[in-house]
């Protein structure tokens, strides 16, 4: 199981989030948001969550590929300190 939280700033990173995981389809890749499970190549699922808050990414079935986790650096939350 890998597990990171995620960070969609607009509307636009959104989109570029699906089109980056749609390279990954044979991964499940869930999207945790309170109450919320949904699949993270869903565009109108993941618009469906409140975005302004960081999402939890997770990859129940196994561990992440390398090229994956590269791949998902931009959108990776790291919270600002201060």
């Amino acid at each position: 199981m890998y597990r990171t939280e995620i960070f969609l700033k607009d509307l636009q990173h959104v989109k570029q989030f699906v089109s980056m995981t749609g390279k990954y389809d044979n991964l499940k890749i869930n999207l945790i948001s309170d109450i919320y499970t949904i699949d993270a190549h869903s565009l109108i699922g993941i618009i469906s969550l409140d975005i302004t808050n960081p999402i939890m990414l997770e990859l129940p079935d196994s561990d992440a590929p390398e090229s994956f986790i590269e791949d998902l650096k931009p959108y990776m939350y790291t919270p600002k300190v201060g």
